[in-house]
């Protein structure tokens, strides 16, 4: 975290743009070296594969290489980094007490249950409620 969150109103709103801008730029380097290697590999040793599939295969590492490195640098600018503020503090309670309810319920052999036992949960369940 080396950028300080702004504080704004809003819940969720502290959202850090733009700190990996290392990863855009490896990705924009892979797909030009893609765009540029895959066509020089296939018309140094794709000879035997005639005009038209020399062609095909160029044209395709071309646009595979483009569509890589544009993706990388969309994403590298459009993907946020950073988000504060989490989950909401109800949800995050919410889901501690179900987990904590449900690792209770696995501990319990209630497939051999009788009636009774039944009513009693149920009873038990109520007066939580």
């Amino acid at each position: 975290m080396s950028e300080e969150i702004k504080e704004t109103g809003k819940a969720h709103a502290n959202v850090v743009f733009n700190d990996g801008a290392a990863v855009a730029v490896a990705g924009i380097l892979g797909g030009v070296g893609l765009a540029l290697g895959f066509p020089w590999i296939v018309l140094a040793h794709g000879q035997g594969l005639g005009p038209t599939l020399l062609v095909v295969f160029v044209v395709m590492g071309l646009l595979l290489g483009a569509t890589v490195a544009l993706a990388s640098a969309v994403l590298g600018l459009v993907i946020p980094r950073q988000v504060g503020g989490g989950a909401p503090q109800s949800l995050l309670r919410e889901l501690k007490d179900w987990s904590r309810e449900w690792r209770e319920w696995s501990q319990v052999d209630w497939k051999h249950w009788s009636e009774d036992e039944w009513k009693e949960w149920a009873e038990r369940k109520k007066r939580e409620d």
